[in-house]
C-alpha cells in the first residue's frame, strides 16, 4: 500500500485524461452518426433507425461478453487499450467508407467494442478505490463527471469541425483522440494488481445476481428510457409544439451537462451523508416531478429553469446505482460494470419504439408524462428493494 498512494494523483489524472479522450470522441460520435448516415451513406429515416437498434443489440452482447473476459486477465488496461484501437479502427473506416452495409458492420462490430470502454473504465476505477482505500463513491462520481464535460465540449467543437473541414477529417480526428486514450491507458495508467476471477460461464453469474441488484437494474432501465424519450422528444417539442427557437434545445441540453460536473462531484459527499439507498430514492422521486413539470414549462426561462432538477437526479442516478452494483454483483469488477452499462442500450431500444407510439396519439408533450411515469416505476422497484 506505501507504494501506491505516492502515485494516487498521478493515477487519477491519467485516468481523467484518458476517460476525456473517450468521452470527447464519442460524444462527436453520438451527435454525428445520424447526420453522417443520411448525407453520407444515403440512408433514409428507417435505415437510420435500423442502423442504431442493431448498433444496441451487438453492444449488450460485446459488453456483457468482454466484461466477463476482462475479469480473467491480470491487467485490465489491455482491455482499455483493445477497446480504444477498435474506436480507432472503426473512427477510420467511417472516414473512408460510405456503403451503407460497410458502415452498419464497422459501426455495430468496431463500435460495440469500443462502448465497452467506457465500462471497463469504471470498473478500473473501483479497483482502483478499493486498493487505496479511497471513496468508491466519489471515484466513481468523478470519472461520471468526465463524461459530463465530455459531453459539453464535444459536440459543439465536433459540428464546428464538420462544417469546416467535413466527415473525413472529422473521423480522422476522432480515431486520433482514440488513439491517445488507448496510449494514455497503456503508458500512464498504473497497473492495478488483482487477483483473476475463475473461469465461470456468464449465465452462471448471472444467475448468481441478487433478486435486489434485478430490481436495481429494473429501475436503471425504466429511469434510462425516461431520459432517452426526453432526449428524444425535446427538440421536436420545442420547435413544433412551443415554437420556440431550435438554439434553445442546445442551450439546454448544454446547461444541463455543466450542472451535472458540480453536482456529480458532490454525490458522493451527499451519499456518506444521507445513505446511498436513500439518496437514490430521493433522485426518483425528484425525476418524477421533473418529467411531470416539463409539460406544463411554455417557455424557454422555465425550460432553463428546469434543468436543475434534471441534472440533480441525473447526477445521482447515473453514478451512485452504478456503485450499488458493483456491489452486489458477484465476480469481478468488468462483468459488474458491464451489466449496469447494458442498460444504455437496453434503455435506447424501447425508448425509440416507445417514443414514436406516444407521440403519435398524443404528441411529444405526452412522452414526458410517459417518462414521469416510468420514473414512477423506478421510485418503486428502488423501494422494493428494501424488502428483497
Amino acid at each position: 500500500m506505501t507504494t501506491v498512494r505516492p502515485a494516487i494523483p498521478r493515477a487519477g489524472s491519467a485516468l481523467g485524461a484518458a476517460t476525456a479522450c473517450y468521452a470527447l470522441a464519442m460524444s462527436v460520435f453520438g451527435t454525428t452518426t445520424s447526420l453522417f448516415l443520411a448525407d453520407e451513406a444515403g440512408a433514409g429515416p428507417g435505415r437510420v433507425g435500423l442502423y442504431f437498434v442493431l448498433c444496441a443489440v451487438v453492444s449488450v452482447g460485446l459488453g456483457l461478453t468482454v466484461g466477463r473476459w476482462s475479469d480473467r486477465l491480470a491487467d485490465r488496461r489491455s482491455v482499455l487499450v483493445l477497446a480504444a484501437l477498435a474506436g480507432v479502427a472503426g473512427a477510420g473506416g467511417f472516414a473512408l467508407v460510405r456503403e451503407y452495409a460497410l458502415v452498419c458492420a464497422t459501426g455495430a462490430l468496431l463500435g460495440g467494442l469500443a462502448n465497452t470502454y467506457a465500462s471497463q473504465v469504471f470498473a478500473y476505477a473501483r479497483e482502483l478505490s478499493e486498493l487505496t482505500g479511497r471513496s468508491l463513491a466519489r471515484g466513481t462520481a468523478a470519472v461520471r463527471a468526465v463524461f459530463s464535460a465530455g459531453w459539453v465540449l464535444g459536440p459543439p467543437a465536433g459540428l464546428l469541425l464538420l462544417a469546416r473541414t467535413g466527415f473525413g477529417t472529422l473521423y480522422a480526428s476522432l480515431a486520433a483522440l482514440l488513439l491517445l486514450a488507448a496510449l494514455l491507458a497503456r503508458m500512464v495508467l498504473p497497473r492495478v494488481p488483482r487477483t483473476k476471477t475463475p473461469p465461470t460461464k456468464l449465465c452462471h453469474v448471472l444467475a448468481q445476481v441478487p433478486r435486489r441488484t434485478w430490481l436495481l437494474l429494473g429501475a436503471a432501465t425504466a429511469v434510462n428510457v425516461a431520459d432517452q424519450m426526453y432526449l428524444i422528444a425535446l427538440a421536436p417539442y420545442v420547435t413544433r409544439e412551443l415554437g420556440l427557437s431550435p438554439a434553445l434545445v442546445g442551450v439546454l441540453a448544454g446547461t444541463c451537462a455543466a450542472l451535472e460536473i458540480p453536482l456529480l462531484i458532490g454525490v458522493g459527499r451527499l451519499a456518506a451523508r444521507l445513505g446511498e439507498e436513500r439518496l437514490a430514492r430521493a433522485a426518483a422521486v425528484l425525476a418524477v416531478a421533473f418529467f411531470a413539470l416539463v409539460p406544463f414549462a411554455a417557455s424557454g426561462p422555465s425550460l432553463l429553469l428546469l434543468q436543475v432538477p434534471n441534472a440533480l437526479w441525473t447526477a445521482v442516478l447515473v453514478s451512485l446505482p452504478m456503485v450499488l452494483v458493483q456491489r452486489e454483483v458477484p465476480g469481478g469488477a468488468g462483468t459488474a460494470a458491464a451489466l449496469f452499462s447494458a442498460t444504455f442500450p437496453v434503455a435506447q431500444l424501447i425508448s425509440g419504439t416507445l417514443t414514436g407510439l406516444v407521440a403519435t396519439g398524443t404528441g411529444y408533450g405526452g412522452t414526458f408524462w410517459c417518462g414521469a411515469a416510468l420514473c414512477a416505476l423506478a421510485c418503486v422497484l428502488l423501494r422494493a428493494r428494501r424488502a428483497a
